[in-house]
């Protein structure tokens, strides 16, 4: 049979299916809305809508991609987002291709140590296979319990699809799980590969989507493209960057609410025991900013949230500006509660005790005006921070973009406050201090010391402080940048 129309009595459904096949092997037949109006001059029927059923399935294998087992039995869920279903077939449909698809989220997971451990096993067969079939079989039968479709994209690299928020979670969470058991080579006697034991992964993981302006396009050959693609990839470049050696999931805030609204809290997650969320603060991704939320794993994590609300008063202080004195208080209320939470932390330990003290210095120096010693005395508490094991890579970022920015308002201040000083310097000295104060200018380190003096003694400091911070405030930003 060259042509549908050649069809007659006589032939087979073997020859009609034989002919359907090529036609839709070739290209000529690759949507099923084109092959319902090819073989529209078949009569209608049982064996019409078997052939039907069968070159449909064919075209799913070789045109769908990512969404190659998807049906209305196997994923129903996404099947109703990412499918425009035939009217008169109900099992069969087209992809909505290059058509924005808003009520989908998608996750890109990562797999930390991947590519160290295949190429430490490189000899090992036995277990590069085991691995091949744990990212290659077992994870999708494991998104799928979640009824969210998965597809390895390269090596270790993972794509998950679902339609709701918690769905996806969830399937990332049963993976998480999976990954951290650690798994014996088992039946296979006399292989290279018997008694080894494959370690525990970590994975980061970004998930976004579920809005009109982060929208999912599917690309002629079954491939995803657009802008909820590329967001969940820089979530997961994020959440590699700030914890490469440990399991770490980041979400938009338009994900967060609607697990939110969908009662998605401390109390029922599958997988894992327990997970709470936490507001990382505004993020740019090349220009744009996205509000993004971390998945905190509380048997292990669960510390962080014990200063989860100092964190958000120091992004509001930060999101208004308030260089003044607010953001240097709300980034030491941040310190301390870190700094009460960490964990393993001996109460009475010289580390801890030492930035106790420089939180102290901090907060006593800025509350006297001397700002200078204040903010050299907060320098060294971030620094202390940064040698403690364990310490929350997130806040540390923030901290460090504070001090470094109150760097910059202590210099103007300084060079304001020498300015205001040399234009009053009657009024600050004597006659015979003023002498000396312009015999020591002669000599560089004589007056760099005499200069912190005068600085205390100088009127107004507060009101300079204020004004510098106003004049400068427009350039102090803290920009916590992905470079994905």
């Amino acid at each position: 049979m060259n042509d549908i129309k050649e069809y007659g009595p006589s032939s087979s459904v073997y020859e009609v299916l034989s002919h359907l096949t090529d036609k839709v092997t070739s290209g000529e037949l690759a949507t099923f809305e084109s092959l319902k109006r090819y073989v529209s001059v078949l009569p209608r029927g049982q064996r019409l809508e078997a052939m039907l059923r069968r070159a449909f399935f064919l075209q799913r294998r070789l045109y769908w991609g990512f969404f190659k087992d998807v049906s209305p039995e196997s994923y129903p869920s996404v099947w109703e987002q990412v499918v425009i279903p035939d009217r008169d077939y109900p099992f069969a449909g087209d992809l909505k291709r290059y058509m924005s698809i808003q009520n989908v989220y998608l996750c890109m997971v990562d797999i930390h140590g991947y590519t160290k451990y295949c190429h430490d096993q490189r000899h090992n067969m036995s277990m590069l296979d085991l691995l091949d079939k744990m990212l290659q079989v077992d994870v999708p039968r494991i998104a799928a319990e979640s009824g969210v479709v998965s597809k390895r994209a390269r090596g270790d690299e993972l794509l998950l699809l679902g339609s709701s928020a918690a769905s996806v979670l969830d399937a990332v969470l049963r993976i998480v799980k999976y990954l951290s058991r650690r798994r014996r080579l088992e039946g296979c006697p006399g292989k290279p590969g018997e008694g080894f034991v494959l370690p525990e992964f970590f994975i980061s993981a970004g998930i976004a989507g579920g809005q009109s302006y982060t929208s999912l396009v599917i690309t002629r050959d079954g491939d995803l493209s657009g802008d909820l693609v590329n967001t969940a990839a820089r979530l997961q470049a994020r959440a590699n960057a700030i914890a490469p050696d440990r399991n770490k999931i980041l979400l938009t805030s338009h994900v967060y609410q609607r697990l939110k609204g969908a009662g998605v809290s401390i109390q029922r997650v599958d997988g894992i025991n327990k997970v709470d969320f936490f507001n990382t603060g505004a993020i740019e991704f090349k220009g744009v900013s996205l509000t993004v939320y971390d998945t905190v794993f509380l048997d292990t994590e669960g510390y962080r949230l014990g200063y989860r609300e100092a964190m958000e008063n120091l992004y509001v202080a930060i999101d208004k500006g308030m260089w003044k004195s607010r953001i240097f208080e709300a980034a030491a209320a941040v310190a301390e509660a870190i700094i009460d939470n960490l964990p393993g932390e001996d109460k009475g330990g010289v580390a801890r005790r030492a930035m106790l003290d420089d939180l102290k210095a901090a907060a006593d120096s800025f509350g006297v005006e001397r700002y200078e010693k204040a903010v050299a005395s907060f320098g060294e508490l971030v620094r202390r921070l940064e040698a403690v094991p364990g310490v929350d890579g997130l806040a540390l970022e923030y901290l460090r973009a504070v001090r470094d920015n109150y760097a910059v308002l202590v210099d103007a201040f300084t060079s304001r406050l020498d300015r205001d000083i040399d234009e009053h310097l009657d009024a600050v000295f004597g006659q015979k201090e003023l002498e000396r104060f312009r015999l020591y200018r002669q000599h560089y380190a004589m007056y760099g010391e005499l200069r912190e003096q005068t600085r205390l003694q100088a009127r107004s400091r507060k009101a300079i402080w204020f004004r510098e911070a106003d004049r400068i405030s427009p350039e102090l930003r803290v920009r916590i940048m992905s470079r994905k």
